[in-house]
């Protein structure tokens, strides 16, 4: 993940130099970081690089940017789809670590939440140095000099000096099949003739202050970035037929991580510092268990498929003594797992749960479960600042069915998802699509992509996104209602959210919010909810003494609970009696059946102990 270079750290180095040729990768747009390396070996073909690293369509900065323009107007027949996240919802969640920050979570706390029965530790053989891959396959390659001279050399630093790129000029390396073809600003092939070869590299350094500026070395703006730690590496192989050039940034481990540009600078410390180790522990887990690549010779890449590393512009961007102070605060911490350095991928955004890799990759299949990367509850996610917590995409049927026919052949328009299968945390693993002329079965990952949607954690044609009041109460109840059965709707005092286990009210006369469940939910329902009797929750459910008992409160009355009893409602006339002689502390013990009418237009209840009985037009007694 980026902070797409700082749109917060002012591109001071990419000024005059414009990159020639090269890759539509340069365009793309991050979504989410990680490579799948080896729990990614079943993904389709074309989510292999890293689903959820782009999203077609989507030119949003998952820091500054906003979800989509107003929802349009759709004709009947066509879909909405009600999101909520931005990328593949595994493991660490970056607005979840802003948010939890901002509730005083230490960075320790923050990533033991997102990576299941984990420990934050030091190893005791980390990574020393590691290799960046900059870009591969060119032909060309600029080099600008910034605030200092950059020193070109054949074979090692210090070797056969080729030339001196002066401060404020540009130069350019070539592939040729006899070796390095370096001409200087004016054009002139420095020393009259190629340098080096396949075997013997070009190297750049740059001393104390300097800067290397490369316009190639960025897969994310297309628009370049400036190195003033390591050295440059210039290899040139031959591939296809033709001579190329590649560019590695050989450097210490720790210094690499002051580059590392997935997060704004200017977010709260213990946000930094989660993201620090959670970018050391995948780096590390990359060097150890898969390096070296040999596509790009490197042990990681600097693009949205392993971690976006933008070097100088980090560090010297806005607030970068912030982000390297928090990689030295952090300093050779990884995350493990049974004493093992984990594979910790991350995200923009969870939307408020993250899913298992299973499932988000893999279809539920459970030959690619890992311990750590499971579902976990986000408590952090809904920040003001966060603009992925609810978006919306929209299609007319007939548009819907172009953009799902790739992954679900003609089965005629679109009328309809009659199953959806989905994970803990809410995405979709398999929907079935029903057209006109058959039915098919799409991954959750094909439906995100063939929508644009910036993530899978995605509801159809019912808005179930859990917002406002009631995401404060599911927040603060670590998300243990469950998955959301139903739309946020308004009912007689306020609203109400459905959840797999029970639902949240909003109390809009009281302000309140409160989750109700089990037996006491059982017997809300039963008597009517808020149209009842009772009116509206304003209390929790808690525990009540003596006995195993429980109580919910609410506008007009209580319900009350015991093991082996069950859940009661009382009001009215028979309540206060029932107080007045102590409740559940006094010698009735607790309700057996709810208030109901005694057959004279008065009330009656049962208790354990006793029965209290509310005559029409006089006093209650015990009968």
């Amino acid at each position: 993940m980026t902070d797409r270079l700082n749109r917060f750290a002012r591109r001071a180095d990419a000024s005059g130099v414009r990159p020639t040729g090269g890759s539509t990768r340069f365009r793309r747009v991050i979504v989410a970081t990680t490579a799948l390396v080896v729990i990614a070996a079943g993904a389709p073909a074309a989510l292999a690089a890293g689903e959820g690293t782009t999203v077609p369509g989507a030119t949003d900065d998952p820091f500054t940017g906003t979800p989509a323009p107003a929802p349009r107007t759709l004709a009947s027949g066509g879909f909405r789809f009600f999101g909520s996240g931005f990328g593949h919802g595994i493991g660490m969640s970056q607005w979840g670590a802003y948010g939890l920050a901002q509730m005083g979570w230490s960075h320790t706390r923050i990533l033991k939440q997102f990576y299941r029965g984990t420990r934050v530790a030091r190893l005791s053989d980390p990574v020393r140095k590691i290799r960046v891959g900059l870009t591969w396959d060119r032909t060309l390659i600029h080099v600008a000099a910034k605030d200092g001279p950059v020193k070109l050399w054949v074979g090692r630093a210090g070797g056969r000096k080729v030339g001196r790129i002066p401060a404020g000029r540009t130069w350019t390396v070539r592939a040729k099949a006899s070796g390095f073809a370096v001409r200087d600003h004016g054009g002139k092939l420095v020393g009259g003739h190629t340098w080096g070869g396949a075997s013997f590299d070009l190297i750049a350094t740059y001393g104390a202050g300097a800067r290397a500026f490369v316009p190639e070395a960025d897969a994310v703006h297309g628009q370049g970035y400036a190195y003033n730690r390591g050295h440059l590496e210039f290899n040139l192989y031959k591939r296809g037929g033709a001579w190329n050039l590649r560019l590695v940034l050989p450097i210490a481990f720790e210094q690499y991580l002051y580059g590392l540009g997935e997060l704004p600078s200017s977010w709260p410390t213990a946000a930094l510092r989660s993201q620090a180790v959670a970018g050391r522990t995948f780096a590390t887990y990359k060097v150890k268990r898969f390096a070296p690549n040999g596509q790009c010779n490197c042990d990681i890449t600097d693009g949205t498929n392993d971690q976006v590393y933008v070097g100088y512009n980090k560090e010297g961007g806005t607030d970068g003594k912030r982000w390297v102070a928090a990689v030295d605060d952090s300093r050779g911490q990884v995350v493990t797992y049974k004493g093992n350095v984990i594979q910790a991928f991350y995200a923009a955004s969870d939307g408020g749960h993250s899913d298992a890799v299973e499932d988000v990759w893999h279809s539920g299949n459970p030959a690619y479960a890992v311990p750590y990367l499971k579902a976990e509850c986000d408590p952090g996610e809904d920040t003001g600042a966060n603009p992925w917590t609810d978006w919306q995409k929209s299609y007319t049927a007939g548009e819907l069915t172009n953009r799902l026919a790739p992954y679900t052949g003609s089965i005629g328009t679109v009328r309809g998802f009659p199953s959806v299968r989905r994970g803990t945390g809410g995405r979709i693993i398999k929907a079935t699509v029903r057209g006109a002329s058959g039915q098919a079965s799409i991954r959750g990952s094909e439906l995100r992509w063939a929508i644009g949607a910036w993530d899978a954690r995605i509801w159809i044609n019912k808005d179930k996104n859990i917002t406002g009041p009631i995401r404060d109460r599911y927040d603060a109840s670590m998300c243990r209602p469950g998955l959301p059965t139903s739309p946020i709707e308004s009912v007689s005092g306020g609203s109400r959210q459905r959840f797999k286990h029970g639902a949240i009210f909003r109390n809009g006369g009281e302000g309140v919010t409160v989750w109700l469940r089990g037996s006491i939910y059982a017997e809300y329902k039963s008597i009517g909810g808020p149209k009842s009797k009772l009116g509206m929750p304003v209390s929790k459910i808690v525990r009540v003494n003596p006995g195993s008992g429980s109580r919910a409160l609410f506008d007009k009355g209580r319900i009350l609970s015991k093991k082996g009893l069950g859940a009661h409602a009382l009001w009215g006339r028979v309540l206060g009696e029932y107080l007045d002689r102590g409740g559940t502390s006094g010698a009735l013990g607790y309700p057996t059946g709810r208030v109901h009418g005694d057959g004279s237009g008065g009330s009656t209840a049962e208790f354990e102990h006793g029965v209290i009985v509310c005559p029409q037009g006089q006093p209650c007694r015990l009968a």
